[in-house]
């Protein structure tokens, strides 16, 4: 008998520390209404994995995902590990050539707002194609790092085409030192921003939105998409020893 309890509680055990890392984007189109006025929830969620298919349009297509509690302020999303690194990823399909006549496309709001004692940051990973009205509109790039004014802490990275035709982009936080790093696709751009204090809770929002499709489009009919990759099995990048992913379970 003693044996037998001894052999429950061991997979007990197991089972527990084997549990994938996963985040909820459930909010429904009211919560989402509430914040986000104009934005439609994204029609295609399948776990962490929110997506869209392209359409001619002359008016802002809008779309958001996110956490049901996160977003009605019922708390301020996952608790993370207070020291050490911890990491999560996004897998992103966009189109990696700047779009044609007055086409956009952007991933935005597309963050994790990062709460710490002092306030917040958003950790942003914005994707920007064709974006009218700004500085220098003919640039496909992203837009990442920690940031609390929408300035500092953001570097641009220049999308590249790869093999697979997905951007992979990974962010890691040093709680010891307060920094946030990023790997893209493969390659680590070291750490790239600071925060004011170690983070509490991170509150993930996806976004994506277009503009101004014609109907001659190529675009018509593809699909993009962003995913929150949080579950360390998933991970495609390599990080220092002892880095967990946001549930604290270690690579």
């Amino acid at each position: 008998m003693k044996r037998m309890i001894c052999g429950l509680m061991i997979n007990s055990i197991c089972i527990s520390s084997w549990a994938a890392c996963s985040y909820d984007f459930d909010a429904t189109q009211t919560q989402i209404s509430v914040p986000f006025q104009g934005f439609q929830k994204f029609p295609s969620i399948i776990g962490q994995k929110t997506s869209f298919t392209v359409a001619s349009t002359s008016s802002p297509q809008m779309f958001v995902a996110a956490n049901s509690a996160a977003i009605s302020g019922q708390n301020n999303g996952l608790t993370v590990p207070q020291s050490g690194i911890f990491a999560y990823e996004y897998k992103i399909k966009v189109p990696t050539t700047l779009l044609p006549n007055n086409e956009q496309i952007i991933m935005y709001p597309n963050y994790a707002d990062a709460y710490h004692n002092g306030g917040k940051n958003q950790i942003v990973v914005m994707y920007a194609n064709h974006l009218q009205g700004s500085s220098a509109p003919n640039k496909v790039i992203f837009v990442v790092g920690s940031t609390n004014d929408g300035n500092n802490g953001l570097i641009e990275l220049p999308v590249s085409n790869t093999s697979d035709g997905y951007q992979k982009i990974g962010i890691y936080v040093n709680q010891n030192s307060n920094q946030v790093g990023i790997i893209y696709n493969g390659i680590n751009q070291g750490y790239i921003s600071s925060n004011p204090s170690k983070f509490i809770n991170l509150a993930f929002t996806n976004g994506f939105s277009y503009y101004d499709i014609g109907q001659n489009s190529p675009n018509i009919g593809k699909e993009y998409s962003v995913e929150l990759i949080t579950d360390k099995n998933k991970f495609q990048f390599t990080y220092p020893v002892g880095t967990t992913d946001i549930c604290g379970n270690t690579i």
